[in-house]
């Protein structure tokens, strides 16, 4: 999440490759909830960028509140994500932070209730496919 104002921003305008996290390794960071700043700095590692932390925000919105302040940058799931005039929400490109969910099922008690757990997650997962794949 960016300010609209942002030069990262105005590129992406112009250029619409997301951004790699080194082209934002100078930026200050606004961390937010333990697992999406655990996935911020286990994907820093593997780009080989040192953040600048300037704080932490528990909550979604008020980490949106302190990126439209000016005082950083963030990285939120796009469920967390609010609609606002002065922000833009950018992919970052390549080593993208990704989620793993699991689901376990009984083999025993297989009720509407498991069959549509199976259903459901068989869409996520060609949703989460079909987002991966290149547009051709």
């Amino acid at each position: 999440m960016l300010p609209r104002h942002h030069p990262a921003a105005a590129r992406h305008r112009s250029r619409p490759e997301p951004p790699h996290l080194a082209e934002l390794a100078d930026q200050r960071w606004i961390l937010g909830c333990r697992k999406s700043a655990d996935q911020l700095v286990h994907y820093a590692d593997l780009a080989h960028v040192a953040l600048r932390i300037s704080c932490t925000a528990t909550d979604y919105d008020f980490a949106q509140s302190l990126v439209l302040a000016g005082i950083g940058i963030a990285l939120i799931p796009e469920i967390g994500l609010t609609r606002h005039p002065g922000l833009v929400a950018l992919p970052l490109a390549a080593l993208s932070p990704r989620r793993h969910l699991g689901l376990a099922l009984s083999r025993r008690r297989r009720g509407p209730a498991a069959r549509l757990a199976e259903e459901l997650a068989a869409r996520l997962a060609g949703q989460a496919q079909a987002r991966a794949e290149p547009a051709a």
